[in-house]
């Protein structure tokens, strides 16, 4: 566990700079945000940013802002499950086929089948003719509250605790316009995150990666039409 007060310690004794004022812990802090967003944004899927979250349908309301859904951290979403009765798994369509189909007339609610995601928006089809208790699984923003909580750590896995440590060193050595160890820790850095990212993004022994094996598939959305005319 690394949190920003042993970070600071950690990069004062590599780079063997004790004075607050050469080395403020304000840019400190500002080196390990920049090298945490760095890392971050070589995967949209990092495990530890897996959440669950739940909520509850309104009777004839289509469209819900994923900004609102559980604590608003929500960034992308991955399934939708309607829990009541048997259960449902809602699957994926694109807004514009929503809209060519629900349309006029033929939007008339019914419990959901579908949903799109537009503009942090989250749309069910048809829309919910009463409450469904809806399970949402995806993928949640990054926290930063451990810039400014002490006893936080930093808001990813543990094995990428020290690549931080490295890039904060690194732009240090930078500041001090010392290439040389300066493209070291970089290196180090570079080295810490690409090893960390292959383990935790590597398929479990109990289930090997297919692939084209996913769950995606077609779906003849004029079924639903069809079936709406025989109960007309």
């Amino acid at each position: 566990m690394t949190t920003i007060v042993q970070l600071r310690s950690l990069v004062r004794q590599i780079t063997t700079i004790d004075s607050s004022a050469d080395l403020p812990d304000s840019l400190i802090d500002t080196y390990a945000k920049d090298g945490f967003q760095r890392m971050l944004n070589l995967e949209r899927r990092w495990p530890f940013l897996e959440v669950t979250y739940t909520m509850n349908t309104v009777a004839n309301t289509r469209e819900y802002l994923i900004s609102s859904i559980s604590t608003g951290d929500l960034r992308e979403i991955t399934s939708v499950v309607d829990t009541s009765v048997a259960g449902n798994r809602l699957h994926l369509i694109g807004t514009d086929e929503g809209e060519r189909i629900w349309n006029g007339t033929l939007d008339v609610a019914s419990r959901p089948l579908y949903y799109a995601e537009w503009a942090d928006t989250l749309s069910l089809y048809p829309k919910p003719n009463a409450v469904y208790p809806l399970t949402i699984r995806g993928y949640r923003k990054p926290s930063y509250t451990w810039l400014t909580v002490l006893a936080e750590e930093i808001d990813c896995d543990e094995r990428l605790h020290f690549a931080v440590v490295y890039y904060v060193v690194s732009q240090v050595y930078k500041r001090q316009e010392d290439a040389e160890l300066s493209q070291m820790y970089e290196a180090s850095f570079n080295s810490a995150v690409a090893l960390a990212h292959e383990e935790l993004m590597r398929s479990p022994s109990s289930r090997p990666m297919i692939l084209s094996g996913g769950n995606v598939r077609g779906y003849n959305y004029n079924y639903w039409l069809q079936q709406l005319g025989r109960t007309l």
